[in-house]
């Protein structure tokens, strides 16, 4: 794309990579016809500024005369600009001169030559050198520290002949190349002062208009021809001279100048008289790029030492014009300038114009990174970087760099350790190290709560943390000290003896037989009346009761009991009175009675006291429940208790209803009242989850003596994140281990299988899924009532008529023999767990791999698997014949982790879930 343009008929030259801004330099001959009419020879410096919407460049200095500008810095000049006359002069500028407004800009200037100056160079690794090239074989250096006398590379070659080129080597600071318009091309050694070598095209047809040194490789140098004869670009290695190393033709006349881009060797510009400005690749010979030029030959292009995505061509129309190869728009800063943001640029376009102009089709080397690192699975950082070589040297091999990252050492070493734990079953020494180092009471509370679980007498001991003992209790209970502190040696205002009834009440308990409970009874209110003075004819309480009494009424006389507050009393009474006035005595005196704790141990109604009772008296209830109820309601008991208390939504009541999920072993309650509070997104909080979920799974597989298979999604999503994190440190085997493994949960098993595989050594990555996840087709819907169709119309047969149809026997195809191993092995093994499994849950696993077995028996017979898969799935029968389901496990994770998961996904899930129960059921 065009950027700037400046009408101008003249040779040019870039300011020097460090000089900022860019600046452009051209000399007009004399004689040179311009736009104004002017033949007069000049020197003008234009400033590249962007900052300016048109294509028009600022003149900043004029001086008459031709130059090109060379980078030579004594005192932070800008550099020189050196001028090669055709009258044989060198003359040697200060562009600042220039620049500014009175100065004397001649530094120097000699006569040396005795033709035209057509050639000229600096050296790259000492800017005070020069070389000029004229005619009759003349080639001088020239220091700029001591212009007036300049030395020569050797004796001049014979025959003598104008020099067209003269190039410094970009390697070697003493190579220098010089070029004849014949094709013949020398190369000078300057520490000898000789040439060491000659190159030449056999043709003789080469008219060398250009020659440039290869950025990066000493040896290599290209030579352009200027004959429509042989229009083309020659690519020469000087350890192989006899001919070109390649030709670049693509060109259809001569070409007229030719400029190597010192940021990326790869490209290479050409112009010519076909009026056509390339972009090559010289390592291919591929014409990567083209630019837009006019109807007229463009004898000059040079890329902008600055900027790198800058040329400049110059055309015999008059026009000096910078493009830019990367696509219509430049950078909106100047990377590589001193920091300072330009403006944004905005390039008009002219209306006449209407060419969109592509960019590069490969990026270029200055917008590659030359070194970089990136992160990839599993922890692992990738680096490379471009190590430098010395001149003289050939380039080295980059080298990729894999290196594992840890940066979670903490939640890596816990994880270890839960790991340990988990394989060697140690968990109430797990337990307690946590109780030990736990930070909080309620995380001691909560790990004693865990520990419990692996322990005998599980009631009693939760019973004991919670604050109840029932040894204490009974040693209280027994101290008649205590009772007497407590109660007092009270009796009732009619003279009951408290102590005393509770005796003959005990005694009653002692009793077996229902009847000698009622004698019993008898037997203490007559006691309670004998002792007593008896009046006759009595009306007071006391006399109506024995009236009573002695007319079997029981019914009245626990009537009166209970209006006189004699409860006691009433309850023997009642027990005489049959098990209906036992009842209706039992729920009068529980009616005014205020501890909800006593009706419930009655009526054994333990919902209404976990649903009514005071959070603030959550231990007492649980302890209730821990003391009476049974297994069946203990469970979902404690999960009413810790429902209603994580709805308190404080962090103390969500701890408190913990500790009643741990009691009824609710793993999903717990991970959503544990996640409710707690922020488990970082490395450490998420590991303290999943150490209890861990124990308290293991704590409820002991318990039921099975496996246990937590259907819950909150708790799947952590344990994924878990194994991610696991991953992501380089612990790949132990993040298998933790994700779940039921077969419905078919997410999560691709989340096993392909985000995190153990890689082996030559890991290729799967193909992309395109198959169904499971590999089983969606059945199509069952309509549930026909459609009605026109009178006439075919009809479909009805089910009853399908089903009278004989039966037709459809062949299927037999296994291969040499497969027929793994349909037994696997048969077999699926058997002998159905035989040993107990729990339901375990056997409807069974059940579901034996139908999922079938689709890897179709592949066996479709013969649909590849040679590696087969491999892998007779190692895995193997290990299952000789019971090493641990390293059949093992053999299954690689060949998961290297195969299509297409072609796997709906029976090799399924393997490692039986071989996973097999291996529990020992069998």
């Amino acid at each position: 794309m065009r950027v700037k343009e400046i009408l101008r008929t003249a040779t040019q030259a870039w300011s020097p990579a460090a000089q900022h801004p860019a600046r452009l330099a051209l000399g007009t001959a004399a004689q040179q016809l311009d736009a104004s009419f002017n033949t007069s020879s000049a020197l003008e410096i234009f400033e590249v500024d962007f900052a300016d919407t048109s294509l028009d460049m600022k003149l900043r200095g004029t001086l008459f005369h031709s130059l090109i500008w060379v980078a030579f810095d004594p005192e932070g000049s800008s550099g020189r600009l050196i001028g090669g006359s055709e009258s044989g002069s060198v003359t040697v500028f200060s562009p600042d001169a220039i620049l500014g407004v009175g100065e004397d800009a001649v530094i120097g200037q000699s006569h040396k030559h005795t033709g035209p100056v057509r050639a000229l160079d600096y050296n790259r690794f000492q800017s005070n050198l020069v070389a000029s090239g004229a005619s009759d074989s003349e080639i001088y250096i020239w220091d700029l520290n001591n212009f007036s006398n300049p030395m020569t590379p050797g004796t001049k070659a014979q025959p003598a002949e104008d020099v067209s080129v003269v190039a410094w080597n970009s390697q070697v600071q003493h190579i220098l190349a010089s070029a004849n318009p014949s094709g013949k091309a020398i190369v000078w050694d300057l520490r000898k002062n000789e040439p060491i070598i000659k190159i030449s095209d056999h043709s003789n047809r080469m008219h060398c208009s250009g020659m440039l040194w290869h950025p990066d490789v000493a040896t290599q140098l290209v030579l352009a021809s200027e004959d429509d004869r042989l229009p083309v670009i020659q690519m020469w290695d000087l350890r192989f001279a006899t001919s070109p190393l390649k030709v670049l033709e693509s060109h259809t006349r001569g070409i007229l100048s030719i400029s190597w881009s010192q940021a990326d060797p790869e490209l290479l510009l050409s112009s010519g008289k076909d009026n056509r400005i390339l972009c090559w690749n010289p390592n291919t010979g591929e014409v990567i790029y083209e630019l837009p030029t006019a109807n007229q030959w463009c004898f000059d292009v040079q890329w902008c030492p600055r900027n790198p995505a800058l040329l400049s061509a110059a055309s015999f129309d008059g026009r000096i014009s910078v493009y830019s190869v990367m696509g219509g728009r430049l950078q909106h800063s100047d990377p590589f300038g001193t920091g300072q943001t330009l403006p944004p640029l905005q390039v008009p376009q002219p209306s006449v114009e209407t060419t969109i102009v592509p960019p590069l089709k490969k990026p270029p080397k200055w917008v590659r990174r030359p070194v970089g690192a990136s992160f990839a699975f599993g922890g692992k950082l990738v680096t490379f970087e471009n190590p430098s070589v010395a001149p003289q040297q050939q380039p080295i091999a980059r080298q990729v760099q894999v290196s594992q990252v840890t940066t979670e050492t903490e939640f890596l070493q816990r994880s270890a350790e839960l790991q340990a734990a988990l394989q060697s079953g140690s968990f109430t020494s797990f337990c307690h190290d946590k109780i030990r180092s736990a930070p909080s009471d309620a995380e001691q509370d909560i790990w004693r709560f865990l520990t419990v679980n692996f322990e005998d007498e599980a009631r009693v001991k939760f019973l004991r943390l919670l604050g109840f003992s029932k040894d204490e209790l009974q040693r209280k209970v027994s101290d008649q000290t205590t009772i007497s502190a407590c109660l007092g040696r009270s009796h009732h205002p009619n003279g009951l003896d408290v102590n005393d009834l509770a005796e003959k009440m005990q005694t009653l308990s002692d009793q077996v037989c229902v009847s000698c409970a009622v004698n019993h009874c008898m037997l203490v209110l007559l006691y309670l009346m004998l002792n007593r003075p008896i009046r006759e004819q009595r009306t007071d309480t006391d006399g109506l009761i024995s009236q009573a009494l002695l007319v079997g009424n029981f019914e009245g006389a626990v009537d009166l009991c209970l209006n006189d507050g004699r409860y006691a009393e009433a309850i023997l009474l009642s027990i005489s009175g049959g098990e209906e006035l036992l009842k209706k005595t039992q729920q009068h005196y529980l009616q005014r009675q205020t501890n909800s704790l006593i009706s419930s141990v009655v009526t054994q109604n333990w919902r209404d006291i976990v649903q009514s009772c005071e959070l603030d008296n959550w231990k007492e209830a649980l302890a209730a429940l821990l003391t009476y109820a049974n297994p069946e309601e203990f469970a979902p008991l404690c999960d009413t208790l810790g429902s209603r208390l994580q709805a308190g939504g404080t962090e103390k009541r969500c701890l408190q209803a913990c500790l009643c999920f741990i009691c009824s072993g609710n793993i999903e309650r717990l991970v959503e009242c544990w996640t409710s509070q707690r922020d488990c997104s970082s490395p450490l909080a998420l590991e303290d989850l999943v150490e209890k979920v861990m124990v308290l799974r293991k704590s409820i597989e002991r318990l039921r003596n099975g496996e246990v298979c937590v259907q819950s999604s909150a708790l799947t999503e952590r344990l994924v994140q878990y194994s991610s994190i696991l991953a992501s440190q380089g612990s790949l085997t132990s993040a298998l281990r933790y994700l779940p493994d039921c077969p419905d949960q078919v997410h999560t098993l691709i989340h096993i299988y392909i985000c995190v595989p153990a890689l082996p050594e030559n890991y290729t990555p799967p193909a992309p899924i395109t198959a169904p996840v499971m590999g089983f087709p969606a059945e199509a819907p069952v309509p549930q009532d026909r459609i009605q169709v026109p009178p006439g119309a075919p009809q479909e047969p009805s089910k009853q008529s399908l089903q009278q149809l004989p039966a037709e026997h459809v062949g299927q195809k037999e296994i291969p023999a040499e497969h027929m191993i793994l349909k037994t092995t696997f048969s077999s093994l699926v058997q002998r767990c159905q035989l040993a499994a107990a729990d339901p849950q375990t056997k409807r696993k069974l059940d579901d791999a034996s139908k999922r077995l079938e689709s890897l028996y179709d592949k066996l017979r479709d013969q649909a698997l590849s040679p590696s898969i087969l491999g892998g799935l007779h190692e895995i029968s193997r290990c299952v014949s000789a019971r090493n389901y641990q390293q059949g496990l093992e053999v299954h994770t690689q060949v998961v982790s290297s195969s299509n998961f297409s072609e796997i996904s709906a029976f090799m899930p399924v393997l490692k879930v039986l071989m996973t129960i097999a291996n529990k059921l020992a069998v």
